[in-house]
């Protein structure tokens, strides 16, 4: 299990998405180290929702600078699903947790560290060239 780390190669170009991955990779990275010094329930639920309320913030802002050029996304539909698939296979698990008090997993951690850089590295990539294309900065 590893903590995410951003480097500036992640940028996509577009400097409020860059800075909302920079700083969700650091709420990501704050969880796995408040699991891995067992912080308790309370300290673990607060960053959980703030993992949960930043993705849906930052996903929104994706779907806006988007949304001009979707015709010229060629990963369009994917990268709306990737987005659909942090909540159901990641977000959602964490957010079990808050309510039926189901233990984080070292997997799950895992999983939302590599989902995330992933995402970053490839899907978000391709819009990054496709809004630089079009002058968005």
């Amino acid at each position: 299990m590893s903590m995410a780390e951003w480097k500036a190669s992640m940028q996509i170009g577009v400097r409020e998405i860059d800075e909302q991955h920079e700083r969700l990779t650091a709420i990501i990275n704050d969880l796995y180290q408040a699991y891995m010094k067992g912080e308790d329930h309370a300290v673990l639920a607060e960053l959980i929702a703030k993992v949960n309320e930043y993705a849906q913030e930052h996903f929104a802002t994706e779907r806006r600078y988007m949304a001009p050029y979707i015709g010229q996304m060629p990963n369009y539909e994917e990268h709306m699903r990737q987005h659909r698939e942090f909540f159901s296979s990641g977000v959602n698990f964490l957010l079990e947790y808050l309510d039926k008090g189901t233990g984080i997993t070292p997997e799950l951690l895992d999983y939302l560290t590599d989902w995330w850089m992933k995402h970053i590295n490839g899907t978000d990539q391709v819009m990054g060239a496709v809004l630089r294309a079009n002058g968005v900065e």
